[in-house]
């Protein structure tokens, strides 16, 4: 009756120190945190589009996108974020400054992957202020309005990585329109 006795306790014990263990497991091992209330994101994007452009066939290049997002409650973001981009097409060279704000509201799809779709608007001006050494010359301003819908792989808690699509529509002079795959990086505390 003994032997009994700690078969019985050490089925309780080992009972007990499985669930404990896959509790723990559970919540450290997944990035199914992200888009808490409070939650600072610092992240940079990126783009390459080759794809459709209203501006001809030239290729278009976005880059440095560092940007910083908080969320005002439960998955609902508002942030800012600076672009440089420069634009290669026809063989001419535009580079251009912005700075944007954005909202954005992240969607759980597991514990590891979300998308996190944005409303974007830019203030931008154009031409020639590449180094930043050279003064803003005759460059053109324009407002141009995004959507971008990034798939978030979160590699760890408080990383991720991810991609998705981008729409751009620039209101200036002209209208332009430009569909691209964008990618980003960040982390969040």
């Amino acid at each position: 009756m003994n032997l009994n006795k700690w078969q019985a306790a050490a089925a309780v014990a080992g009972l007990m120190v499985s669930l404990n263990a896959g509790a723990q497991e559970s919540s450290v091992s997944t990035g199914g945190n992200f888009g808490s209330a409070g939650q600072l994101v610092i992240s940079t994007d990126a783009s390459a589009s080759m794809g459709y452009t209203t501006q001809g066939s030239g290729a278009g290049w976005l880059f440095l996108e560092p940007g910083a997002d908080y969320f005002l409650k439960e998955n609902l973001s508002v942030g800012s974020g600076l672009q440089i981009r420069a634009i290669f097409g026809d063989g001419d060279t535009v580079a251009a400054f912005g700075l944007n704000a954005r909202v954005g509201y992240n969607i759980a799809l597991t514990d590891r992957v979300s998308v996190w779709p944005k409303g974007i608007i830019t203030l931008q001006v154009g031409d020639d202020i590449l180094p930043f050494a050279n003064p803003i010359s005759s460059g053109d301003t324009t407002v141009i309005l995004e959507g971008y819908s990034p798939f978030l792989f979160h590699v760890t808690n408080h990383f991720f990585v991810g991609a998705g699509p981008r729409l751009a529509i620039g209101l200036g002079d002209e209208v332009e329109v430009a569909f691209s795959v964008a990618s980003t990086i960040g982390g969040y505390f």
